[in-house]
């Protein structure tokens, strides 16, 4: 698959063709095409603009990453829109997002994790999370992903207490969004579990 922005994938697709169409006349590949789908992905806008270098609009990620780090930023572009439409940026949604991680943070930190087993309406709550998660991932629908993680949090947050098998099936499933803070609770809270 091929995914990237509409207005460069002429020329990527014309070299990425090229060197293939090569290397099947040389005998090394048995394909012509290098991609079975193309998958154009949205533009990031600020201020109602499409960021460029030339109207100095463009948003350097670093000072985000530094105030709330990379996972804050990494969840927060990939739910700020469908992944083929154009996003709004906005420093409110990115403080948002942090508050959600926190959130998360806290829940698994607390001490209301237990071995126990899951019960019927939790287990059939995290089996539907698990079902959404990976069939938007897998279609590119990162923001709906999140969403439905935010939808299980909001489960869990009530619950009074979350089982070890809960804690670490919604650990995988937030991992491509926020891979460190996951890896660090998965650390903390399995360390004598395996």
């Amino acid at each position: 698959m091929y995914i990237g922005g509409a207005e460069h994938s002429v020329l990527h697709l014309l070299y990425a063709r090229f060197i293939t169409m090569f290397l099947k006349d040389s005998g090394l590949i048995q394909f012509e095409e290098p991609f079975k789908r193309f998958y154009a992905h949205g533009l990031i806008i600020k201020d109602g603009a499409k960021m460029s270098k030339s109207k100095g609009n463009v948003v350097g990620p670093d000072m985000y990453i530094k105030k709330y780090g990379a996972d804050t930023l990494r969840m927060y572009l990939h739910f700020l829109a469908p992944f083929s439409q154009e996003g709004d940026f906005k420093d409110s949604g990115v403080d948002g997002m942090n508050r959600f991680l926190k959130r998360v943070w806290t829940l698994f930190t607390g001490q209301n994790i237990v071995g126990t087993e899951v019960g019927e309406s939790a287990r059939a709550c995290m089996h539907q999370t698990i079902k959404s998660v990976t069939g938007e991932m897998e279609n590119l629908r990162f923001n709906t992903a999140i969403a439905h993680l935010m939808t299980w949090y909001n489960f869990l947050s009530k619950q009074a207490s979350i089982s070890l098998e809960e804690v670490e099936a919604y650990l995988k499933l937030l991992a491509p969004f926020a891979p460190h803070m996951t890896e660090d609770l998965y650390q903390q809270i399995f360390k004598d579990q395996r």
